[in-house]
């Protein structure tokens, strides 16, 4: 594992003077064959860093192990031998002598069981570190040759590539995509799973018309924590991993159909599987050249879903196409999106599309993406979502303005004897709300004003019309006058209060709520 900040250049030292760098001063292999068929051979790598900078305390760097062909050409997976001066976790091998100013690390590399031949030779083709002043040591294959640390490994034959499934497309991927103006990239995802070797990397292409093709690569790559990523997906297991995969069409490329054309999967020994002629999970790429849209908008413009769904109208006027509409899709933000198949074109040239508000807690609704196929074939894409044209279809919900309004108010009993408590009174409400009372709260005072019990929760929303809330009596109510003061909160959180001892309240209709406890 090499860590980026190893690749920076050299820095300036603290006190204003060029840091004196690092150097690579021996380097071997304690044996030149090693049989590694039965998955625990190992080869003792030995090398001596040196540090000119007196003031370095730590050092960071990796070895790059990895089998050489016959043609001199990398083969494979590079593997990675990381270290430090102080022990520091994940970094492997620490310093069995020395010190920053020459500290000799030995270690046992294991040798990948697995490679594409029964021999194989392999080699340290780079070496990197960094210290903590900014010194740093970049040595690639051909200054790592006259140290001829390279060795020659039986191993166990892979010869089968990895495997796959469930490939296709990210859960959020456009069907669409405009590419007038700039490049568009088409994600995708998949399982890999290889018994042998292990998984390396890979290239996922597709085919647009014309000839035209877009490759995406991908690979397994370290973490700085010691775990592997491939994509999005973090990788605890070369022999199965999950990958995603980004493929970038070019601004401009052909529109019309771009689909999965070829899969190539290498494995850590350098064998490779290669799937071809796939055609599945196509994305429409357009530039709106043939099909377009125009006279976009969005109705009503305030929606009311405070009780209940609410429903919009998106029109269009399609121009251009052939053989009719087969299908818009719409794609919303806040709201319901949808695919609407082989739409009716009105009189006037207009398709008109449905929107579903879900109730009460959607504030806003947007059409982020519009996505037009014609029975031809051709296609137009608008929209955020798609890369397109902006769009500016948004509705808002109608504002709360008004808070509940209690209209009138009864209590099924005014007197209760002392020795019937704990019991409960039920208060009878005429209420009138815009939205919808959902809440309330409600207190019971005794004479000083002192609360002397309550209640609150919620209830089903009530517009217009009786609302019954228990008002509790507890046992130990002493003989006298009690009041009853209560709130009502609507689904906008508008609240209104009747009958609170306080007079910050408003009165309440006919009256103040009064239970008299009696002795027996």
């Amino acid at each position: 594992m090499l860590l980026g900040t190893l690749v920076a250049g050299p820095a300036q030292a603290e006190d204003g003077q060029q840091a004196a760098g690092l150097k690579l001063t021996a380097l071997s292999v304690e044996s030149s064959t090693v049989d590694a068929s039965s998955g625990d051979g190992t080869v003792t790598i030995d090398w001596t860093v040196q540090d000119g900078d007196t003031a370095a305390t730590d050092m960071l760097g990796s070895l790059t192990v990895q089998q050489v062909g016959t043609d001199g050409r990398l083969v494979g997976a590079p593997q990675a031998l990381t270290f430090s001066f102080q022990p520091e976790w994940p970094y492997q091998a620490n310093p069995v002598d020395g010190t920053m100013a020459s500290a000799h690390y030995s270690y046992a590399f294991p040798v990948p069981r697995y490679a594409a031949q029964p021999t194989a030779r392999w080699a340290v083709v780079k070496a990197a570190a960094r210290d903590d002043r900014g010194g740093t040591l970049a040595v690639g294959r051909q200054g790592l040759a006259r140290y001829g640390a390279a060795f020659t490994a039986t191993h166990l034959v892979d010869s089968t590539g990895p495997a796959y499934d469930q490939l296709g497309q990210v859960v959020d991927q456009p069907e669409y995509l405009y590419n007038a103006d700039a490049s568009v990239t088409a994600r995708y995802r998949l399982n890999i799973t290889d018994d042998e070797s292990g998984f390396f990397r890979g290239r996922l292409t597709l085919a647009g018309p014309q000839g035209a093709t877009a490759s995406g690569m991908f690979r397994l790559v370290p973490n700085t924590d010691g775990s592997q990523q491939c994509g999005d997906y973090p990788g605890y297991d070369s022999h199965d991993v999950w990958c995603t995969i980004d493929v970038t069409i070019p601004a401009g490329a052909p529109a019309g159909s771009w689909s999965i054309s070829r899969l190539s999967l290498t494995d850590a020994s350098g064998t490779v599987s290669a799937s071809r002629r796939l055609s599945q999970d196509p994305v429409h790429v357009t530039q709106n050249g043939t099909v377009r849209a125009s006279d976009f908008a969005i109705s009503p413009g305030q929606y009311n879903n405070w009780n209940g769904v609410a429903r919009l109208a998106v029109t269009m006027k399609p121009s251009g196409f052939h053989d009719g509409i087969a299908s818009v899709t719409m794609l919303l933000d806040g709201c319901g999106g949808s695919i609407t198949e082989n739409p009716e074109i009105a009189a006037d040239g207009s398709i008109s599309l449905t929107a579903t508000v879900p109730p009460v807690y959607t504030r806003k609704c947007a059409v982020t993406g519009i996505g037009i196929t014609d029975g031809a074939g051709d296609t137009a894409a608008y929209g955020t979502d798609f890369h397109g044209p902006a769009l500016d279809l948004v509705a808002t919900q109608i504002p709360d303005t008004a808070a509940p309004v209690v209209d009138s108010a009864s209590l099924d009993v005014t007197s209760v004897p002392a020795s019937t408590l704990r019991r409960n009174a039920v208060l009878t409400l005429d209420v009138t709300s815009f939205v919808g009372v959902n809440r309330f709260s409600l207190t019971v005072y005794d004479a000083n004003g002192e609360s002397v019990g309550g209640e609150s929760g919620g209830v089903s929303s009530v517009t217009d019309g009786p609302l019954k809330l228990l008002v509790p009596l507890y046992e130990g109510l002493r003989p006298g006058v009690y009041t009853v003061g209560f709130t009502l909160t609507d689904a906008g959180d508008l609240h209104s209060q009747y009958g609170y001892p306080s007079g910050v309240s408003l009165p309440v209709p006919g009256g103040p709520l009064h239970i008299t406890v009696t002795d027996d």
